[in-house]
């Protein structure tokens, strides 16, 4: 069933405040927008978010590739920088290696250096997408912010020079992106070895949360997106929220997840203040997307559009439909200042 969406002309209004633990969800039809509940979604690239969250969701190789992203190339670079184990900081470049996001270039005779590949060069874009995220609802909220993970506060377009705010824009109609405006359709793409996940990618959705130290608050804004992006089940909850589930069994279904570790799942993004709880139906429950859940959006399509481009090479399963024009969603980021398109070569962080 097709549903009116409205067109959104305050899209800034979704990202005004960090409401921790008493973020509100979004109701339905609330000052005359549509609850996510009447969105056609339900197509919206989950098995594509999941292929991308299975080979960079986890805490530590999201720090190695902004690390490698802010320059640092050398295995003792990655080792001081954040204090990992030797063993665990081996297992993830070898894994980022394995998956074609890093190289290992040993042509200078020395030490390694671990390079950015055409794949990983890629994934510039969600990073933008997770700093944007970061600034409004995350770690830039908050003083304590460990070091490594606080985010430089300024952007800056080099192509007309000034210090901007991105914008995600639609690139038929340079109308901003937003959940209401875009329904998803899926079609049949024939399996192949190629487009199964290897055995590391479709093993590595397990447990892989770096360790909180006692007496933490997960509803800090320091630890809302490594938390979220950096666990493999959190991720894919949201991206599944994304797509209009509600219910437990749903996700269940949708996920193969274990009743025990959805629960555990559930529990926290409510804690982080990304879902909300709801009674439905006498004693169940359904779980929607908070403002702070909402604004996760752009991460969600940078993940689609990464997966779709790199993870099925038969061709993109997903088409995602801008429904104000009408066209394919080809969702670009934009300057925020003189709204020309930005390039990983034109945007500089400070």
């Amino acid at each position: 069933m097709n549903h009116k969406i409205w067109l959104e002309k305050s899209p800034g209004k979704l990202l005004l405040t960090d409401q921790n633990d008493n973020a509100t969800a979004i109701s339905p039809h609330a000052d005359g927008q549509p609850d996510l509940a009447d969105l056609d979604m339900s197509e919206l690239g989950a098995s594509a978010a999941q292929r991308t969250i299975a080979v960079v969701g986890d805490a530590w190789t999201l720090r190695i590739l902004r690390s490698v992203f802010r320059g640092q190339r050398r295995y003792g670079d990655f080792l001081q920088g954040f204090g990992v184990s030797r063993a665990v900081l081996t297992d993830r470049l070898s894994k980022l290696v394995s998956h074609g996001v890093l190289s290992r270039d040993v042509s200078g005779g020395g030490h390694p250096e671990y390079r950015l590949t055409e794949r990983g060069l890629d994934l510039w874009s969600l990073f933008l997408a997770m700093w944007l995220w970061e600034i409004d609802w995350g770690t830039a909220q908050d003083p304590d912010t460990w070091a490594p993970d606080v985010p430089r506060l300024q952007l800056t377009h080099t192509g007309c020079g000034q210090a901007m705010r991105p914008a995600l824009r639609c690139q038929h109609c340079l109308g901003l992106v937003s959940p209401f405006e875009t329904r998803a359709e899926a079609r049949l793409v024939p399996s192949s070895p190629s487009s199964a996940l290897s055995p590391v990618a479709a093993s590595a959705f397990r447990r892989a949360r770096q360790a909180v130290s006692a007496g933490s608050d997960p509803a800090r804004p320091s630890q809302r997106l490594i938390r979220l992006v950096g666990d493999r089940w959190n991720s894919a909850v949201v991206a599944e929220s994304f797509r209009g589930t509600r219910l437990f069994s749903q996700f269940q279904e949708a996920l193969g997840i274990a009743p025990a570790q959805l629960s555990d799942r559930l529990g926290e993004l409510q804690q982080l203040g990304i879902l909300q709880a709801r009674a439905y139906g006498g004693t169940r429950q359904e779980y929607r997307l908070t403002k702070a859940g909402i604004a996760l959006f752009p991460l969600t399509l940078e993940m689609v559009r990464w997966g779709n481009r790199w993870l099925w090479p038969e061709g993109d399963p997903l088409t995602i439909q801008h429904l104000p024009c009408g066209h394919a969603l080809d969702a670009r980021w934009h300057c925020g200042a003189c709204e020309q398109v930005l390039l990983r070569e034109t945007v500089r962080f400070s």
